[in-house]
């Protein structure tokens, strides 16, 4: 008899909550009822589906319900609406639209360390931050950066030599000395100042790096770290805490000396300036001015010359955005370099044109720095890098935030809506890619059909105005790095079968186990 009682007990309470629920959330449930999407249980939505779930059945089961439910379906995580959408018409409407430049809330977890960076600031704050930004990454820029590229690059090549006479059959994890090179290579584009990551690997500020990419992917993927009430008092909460202390900090005191010294060197231009103009009537120039503050121009000396309204940007202007750059730069290429490497070691006949091009650019003198106009000669190599793209997108999930109701498409959106677009679902797609999971580089060849793709059915990069400002940077470093690690060796997969990686769409996509590679020393 108690046992029948408190049944029906239980199930009077949960019976109110479920009415009280639908009562409250009865306009979203209404307004998007043509949005097809999977049954729901009370209260936790689709929630049962996602939550303590490993990364690697999130996909899987967010793939199957797409393949059910339709390109465009809504998910509901408790109370919170989201609308996935694969379909490209969809995401044309959203990423296009200066409507939907708004970051999703999942985006506020990079916060502590971002702030309010190019990456997750919105409105007129990031219109102007990225007309500010943008010169930053005109070509002439980028040609500098190439001498950065080069030089770390050949760090890594050096480190695989010694990895390659240690190697057994088994191979080694490739991606952790890839990481250690993007990291240096990050470093001194973003900052001028090398953290020397590839030789010294315990450094305070590797390990913080290293910590801050944990705490990321835990906070917005594990259930135990996304409630701010309890995260607090966890000892991961304590870890990010002195992680942060030492990322702010390096970034802080970088950006003082660069604007100390070039303040320096705008009064000692000033001064020899009146000394020469007293005695034979020699005139400064603007560009004097830049003499000695530059050693090699990074990203953060051109945002200290940067202004917005009129105005220089303030200390923790520029740490927003050098933090914004070194997090947007880091993991992505190093995910990007290491697919790429694993797609033509499984592709033999691929690897052989990539290097048969980069012979014929360069000659066989691996001593031969890269270039600017070489590194955009290498026409296969970088159809090699798109295909590995569109099969292996950095960053598998882009979301955004519906600020007022819309309709897009025949669909109602209500305001508070997060919107969800997956390069990796669309790059899967077969009415898109035909032969959509083989390596087929020649599909962007642009005189094959690449030419006609809807430009929003590829976006590893996103699209629209909200797309990758750094998108130019990271194609030539990907060159870059890997041209000289195949001047070097040739590279091959270590494999158990035939199957493919599993994959894990955390914040950058990756693999449940570490590829492991083996490489052959070039005669």
């Amino acid at each position: 008899m108690f046992l029948t009682l408190s049944l029906l007990a239980i199930a009077t309470v949960l019976t109110v909550a479920a009415l009280i629920y639908k009562l409250r959330f009865k306009y979203l449930i209404d307004v998007t009822r043509d949005i097809p999407s999977a049954p729901t249980l009370p209260i936790i939505g689709h929630a049962h589906y996602f939550v303590n779930k490993p990364p690697r059945v999130q996909i899987q089961k967010l793939n199957e319900l797409l393949e059910i439910y339709g390109n465009t379906m809504k998910v509901w995580l408790g109370t919170e609406l989201n609308v996935i959408m694969g379909d490209v018409q969809d995401v044309e409407a959203v990423l296009g639209s200066m409507t939907f430049i708004e970051k999703a809330g999942e985006y506020k977890r990079l916060e502590p360390w971002l702030k309010e960076g190019l990456l997750v600031s919105g409105g007129r704050k990031w219109h102007k931050r990225r007309k500010a930004i943008t010169p930053a990454f005109h070509f002439k820029i980028l040609d500098q950066f190439i001498e950065v590229f080069e030089r770390e690059s050949r760090a890594l090549v050096a480190n695989l030599e010694r990895e390659c006479r240690l190697q057994s059959n088994s191979g080694f994890n490739l991606y952790d000395w890839i990481n250690l090179c993007t990291l240096d290579t990050i470093c001194e584009t973003a900052m001028g100042v090398s953290v020397h990551a590839q030789t010294n690997t315990d450094s305070e500020y590797v390990q913080a790096v290293k910590t801050i990419s944990t705490v990321i992917h835990k906070r917005m993927f594990d259930i135990l770290y996304r409630f701010d009430l309890t995260y607090r008092f966890t000892k991961l909460a304590r870890a990010e805490k002195r992680a942060l202390s030492v990322l702010h900090g390096f970034t802080e005191r970088i950006i003082m000396q660069r604007r100390a010294e070039l303040l320096r060197a705008q009064e000692n231009t000033l001064n020899a300036a009146a000394d020469k103009n007293s005695t034979n009537g020699y005139n400064a120039t603007d560009n004097d001015a830049d003499v000695g503050a530059k050693r090699k121009q990074a990203f953060l000396d051109i945002l200290l010359h940067a202004e917005i309204d009129g105005k220089p940007l303030s200390n923790l202007d520029i740490r927003e955005e050098v933090d914004t750059l070194m997090f947007e730069g880091h993991d992505t290429t190093s995910s990007a370099i290491t697919f790429f490497f694993y797609n033509i070691a499984t592709y033999p006949e691929c690897q052989r044109k990539c290097y048969a091009e980069i012979v014929d650019i360069f000659g066989k003198d691996t001593s031969k720095p890269v270039t600017y106009e070489a590194l955009n000669g290498l026409t296969y190599v970088e159809l090699c890098i798109k295909e590995t793209l569109r099969l292996f997108p950095s960053v598998p999930l882009l979301g955004r935030k519906v600020t007022q109701e819309c309709e897009i498409n025949g669909k109602v959106l209500p305001a508070g809506t997060n919107i969800g677009i997956s390069p990796l679902y669309l790059g899967r797609q077969e009415s898109i890619f035909p032969d959509a999971n083989i390596f087929k580089p020649e599909r962007f060849d642009i005189s094959n059909d690449a030419k006609k793709m809807n430009p929003y059915a590829y976006i590893p990069f996103s699209a629209g105005p909200r797309n990758c400002i750094g998108q130019r940077f990271a194609m030539l470093e990907v060159k870059s790095i890997v041209t000289n690690v195949l001047r070097h060796f040739e590279v091959e997969f270590v494999s158990d079968g035939t199957e493919g990686p599993t994959l894990i769409a955390e914040l950058i996509l990756r693999t449940k186990d570490p590829l492991m590679f083996r490489l052959k020393p070039r005669i």
